[in-house]
């Protein structure tokens, strides 16, 4: 898509008015222009002014709203480009904020009227989409309030997320709510009256369908199942909201809504029937009949729950539907359309075992100019690299999501690879890499990845037509299942030397080119993901403490210039802010235990003894008595930080404050059928209030093993003890089948459902505690449970993400501890998810990245991010010990703690 600044519009109405000296502040979203001399909004809060725009609207709009601006010298701020302006108003944007293309911030509430008025008058009759979380000030207006922060209370919550609150009558600061529905606080005085309430007519939709339960809900509209008061029949309602999803020939949404109701109409008989079409409010409505079923995402899930060993098909049900998938796909074509969209999220599995397909929003003429999309891990790279509107793509484009779809059935994961820089290229050779490396031990991958390969080639001319592919399956056999030993010879499955010291290189080099450049102390040390960009730039979870630790490792192992000078910056930044937060939060994964343990690491590494004293003074800092209990935000955290600490210092005030710690841990537990747990108080400021977890970051698992460390440190009994019904309880609480054992994250949850895999909530974190209380207690019940943990983060290897905290990298981290104590075939396992992990990268330039819990973008962080998986390749070539982890007896820690303070030197 081309795009344009849209600052030159008000540079040019700055020029109108003959006024110099306004300054612009532009970053990746928003441009903020304020008048000469002023420093900005100071109001705390307010009524704030939105106004809307649609991509084409929106220069207009935004030269008319600064004409009003501008003379009265108020600050504001647009989005900085038509680009974002396209976002911004796109139907996956977050539908309260959706729409909100210009922000102004008046002085006061009379100003607020008088802004209101002016620019209401002075955008009438231009389009934009109703903003969802404000309310017009008069029906139809682009002008749109609501009560929020303009300077706002800076606010660290007790997640250690930093968020922009407003203050209540009583000075308390609380949350800033953006809901997608007007809802000022109580205590706001509204400026105008509330519109009155239209009548519901009986809450029909045109007088005939009845709204019963809302499927879900976007920036474009709800989806509803209703009422045909007309046929007694359930429906589909789908809704599209006037202006959304503006395109470049005027359209939004709305017509791709009616383009649906076309192809409805095409695909008689192989999709939903439909039923009305009709527009109400400025709003399209499409109706159309209820395919019964799951769709085939659904399905495949509940196939392989019930199944045994792999995430995908057995061989005999894969080759059946990938008949009924083809002749699908072939009647489409057959048709004179090309869908673009045949995913597992479109196509319906009826309760008859039939196929049908859903959502034909995409599907076009191929050829004709258009809208293009695509889901992503299924779309062919002449579709990739060509979004938004233009030529509709050729049905060769639907071939390789055919492709793409048969692969998913037969690995159990979408063929979703890390985002290519600077553009995309082709993931063919990755495709045929991922069915190579899972067909070593599935005969269904095996089986179908001639057809994969076929229907993937990156030129269309190439790809296998419907006849070819009919030949294929009508003649294909299930091989035979192969045996693989797990301790014999290297196979696909497994990540050779070479391509892991290749994706530990690159991923170091990748850190160490996205390190903010010195000087830079207005930013992050790296760039983190949405939701860490809010959180203590110091944590381990999301900031530099996390990365710190990944690259004293890898200097220790690797004796390198570059990683130890990256090492001593790193520490600097971080030293630096070691204690500029509102408060110092305990939790070692997103408060300042982390922070410290990390900056004392680098300085033993270092030799910098004015550095390990800084970490000691900040570790002596932390809280250890905190509501929250966990490891991550908590007290469990913080504890082990002081062992950590103690262990390298030997300084027995640490190991007072772990036994303070470890005493308020034991006064949290809560009893339950004879069992403990460690549930977050409902009263905290915490996303995580009321929780009662099982896992390893915020519940029995995390706590137990801090309980178990401090009773190795101490000697304490009652540290023991607890610790011992904290492996009680998760025995009771596992979910034992012939996959392994697996546990759901919360007490509450129903059983088979959360995370279960992996290190946060799951298999892999309570392995990982489970093991160690073995090692402690001789019991054999704990070990034969950790190896059923073993088998479940095994089996969940090609449906993983690639992370650390939920993903491969901390679940290989786990059979790596296994491993290192019995033995057996769980190092071999921990190459297959090394293999898995690094399959999924993009390619940045020369450099293979692994890409972050997103499956495709690339943030540093260590427990979400890059710096996780590489640690995880690190210890795979040089072994070692679990980072993060305090394990070892009390001799082991007393003899530490009688060398720490010999700083390493080289």
């Amino acid at each position: 898509m081309h795009d344009f600044r849209l600052q030159w519009v008000v540079e040019s109405v700055l020029a109108e008015h003959g006024l110099e000296g306004w300054a612009f502040a532009e970053d990746e979203v928003w441009c903020r222009v304020t008048p000469a001399g002023e420093g900005g909004v100071d109001r705390i809060q307010g009524w704030k002014l939105h106004v809307s725009a649609t991509r084409l609207s929106a220069p207009e709009v935004l030269h008319r709203v600064a004409d009003v601006l501008v003379p009265r010298g108020v600050p504001f701020k647009f989005s900085r480009s038509i680009r974002m302006v396209e976002e911004m108003t796109g139907e996956r944007y977050d539908r309260a904020q959706c729409g909100k293309v210009i922000a102004v911030y008046p002085s006061d509430e009379d100003e607020f009227r008088e802004l209101a008025t002016a620019l209401d008058k002075a955008t009438a009759g231009l389009p934009g989409p109703a903003i969802l979380s404000d309310r017009p000030v008069r029906p139809g207006s682009l002008v749109q309030y609501r009560f929020g922060a303009f300077r706002g209370v800076p606010v660290l919550t007790d997640d250690g997320v930093f968020e922009i609150r407003v203050a209540g009558p009583d000075g308390i600061p609380v949350e800033d709510v953006r809901k997608p529905w007007f809802c000022p606080p109580s205590w706001a005085e509204l400026p105008y009256p509330a519109p009155s309430k239209k009548a519901q007519a009986g809450a029909l939709l045109a007088d005939r369908f009845e709204v019963r339960q809302a499927i879900r809900h976007s920036a474009r509209g709800g989806v509803y199942r209703a009422l045909d008061h007309r046929t007694g029949e359930e429906v589909v309602v789908k809704q599209a909201r006037a202006f959304v999803g503006g395109r470049l020939n005027g359209e939004d949404c709305r017509g791709g809504l009616r383009n649906e109701w076309q192809a409805l109409k095409t695909l008689a008989g192989i999709g939903p029937e439909p039923v009305d079409l009709f527009d109400l409010d400025g709003h399209t409505f499409l109706v159309e009949s209820l395919i019964p079923g799951d769709t085939l995402a659904q399905w495949l899930d509940q196939q392989v729950a019930e199944g045994e060993g792999q995430g995908g098909l057995a061989p005999a049900r894969l080759l059946d539907m990938a008949r009924k998938l083809t002749e699908l796909l072939a009647e489409v074509h057959a048709r004179g359309l090309v869908f673009q969209d045949f995913t597992p999220l479109n196509i319906m599995v009826t309760p008859d075992g039939g196929l049908k397909l859903i959502d034909p929003e995409m599907a076009r003429v191929p050829g004709e100019w258009g809208v293009r999309g695509h889901t992503v891990g299924f779309a062919a790279l002449e579709v990739v690299r060509n979004p938004g509107e233009g030529w509709v793509p050729q049905q060769t484009a639907d071939l390789f999501s055919l492709g793409a779809v048969l692969q998913f059935l037969a690995v159990g994961t979408a063929p979703v690879f890390g985002q290519d820089d600077p553009r995309p290229l082709s993931v063919h050779d990755r495709l045929d890499a991922v069915l190579r490396a899972a067909g070593v031990r599935s005969a269904a991958a095996r089986m179908i990845a001639p057809a994969v390969r076929g229907l993937t080639a990156d030129d269309p001319a190439q790809r296998w037509s419907f006849d070819r592919l009919r030949e294929f399956l009508a003649t294909c056999t299930v091989p035979d299942a192969v045996v693989v030993a797990d301790g014999g010879a290297a196979a696909a499955d497994r990540l050779s030397d070479t391509d892991r010291q290749r994706f530990t290189d690159d991923g170091l080099a990748h850190l160490l080119a996205t390190m903010a450049a010195p000087g830079d102390d207005d930013r992050r040390l790296w760039p983190s993901t949405d939701f860490g960009e809010g959180t203590d730039a110091c944590n381990v979870q999301h900031g530099s403490a996390g990365v710190l630790g990944l690259l004293t490792l890898a200097d220790r192992h690797l004796r390198r210039e570059d990683l130890r000078a990256a090492v001593a910056r790193a520490a600097d930044w971080t030293a630096r802010r070691r204690d500029k937060t509102p408060r110092l939060m305990p939790g070692l994964y997103f408060g300042r235990s982390g922070t410290a343990w990390a900056l004392h690491d680098a300085a033993r590494h270092l030799g910098d003894e004015e550095l390990a004293q800084q970490a000691v003074e900040l570790g002596l800092s932390v809280p250890v008595e905190w509501p929250n209990p966990d490891v991550c935000h908590g007290v469990a955290g913080s504890v082990l930080a002081q062992l950590h600490l103690w262990r390298g210092t030997g300084r027995g005030e640490f190991l007072e404050r772990a036994t303070r710690g470890g005493d308020a841990l034991l006064a949290a537990a809560e009893p339950g059928d004879g069992r403990l747990y460690w549930p977050v108080p409902k009263s905290m400021d915490s996303l995580l209030a009321g929780i009662n977890h099982l896992g390893f970051a915020h519940g029995v698992a995390g706590v137990g093993y801090t309980l178990l460390a401090t009773a190795q440190a101490t000697g304490d009994q009652r540290y023991l003890e607890a610790a011992v019904a904290a492996g009680n309880t998760l025995a009771f609480e596992a979910e034992r089948g012939p996959s392994g054992a697996y546990w759901r994250n919360d007490r509450s949850d129903e059983p088979g459902t959360g995370m279960r895999f992996h290190w946060c909530s799951g298999s892999s974190g309570v392995g990982t505690f489970l093991l160690r209380l073995w090692q402690a207690t001789g019991d054999a019940e704990y070990l034969r449970l950790t190896e059923q943990a073993a088998q479940a983060v095994h089996r969940a290897r090609w449906f993983s993400g690639t992370a650390a905290c939920h993903g491969l990298a901390g679940n290989g981290e786990f059979l790596l501890d296994l491993a290192d104590a019995v033995g057996g075939p769980y190092r071999g396992w921990a190459e297959e998810l090394a293999a898995s992990m690094v399959l999924r990268h993009g390619v940045h330039g020369e450099r293979l990245v692994i890409p972050d819990e997103s499956s495709q973008g690339v943030a540093a962080d260590y427990n979400v991010g890059l710096s996780g998986a590489v640690g995880f390749l690190l210890r795979l070539a040089h072994g070692g010990g679990r980072p993060w982890m305090v394990d070892g007896t009390a001799e082991q820690a007393a003899d530490g703690a009688r060398r720490s303070m010999q700083l390493v030197t080289r």
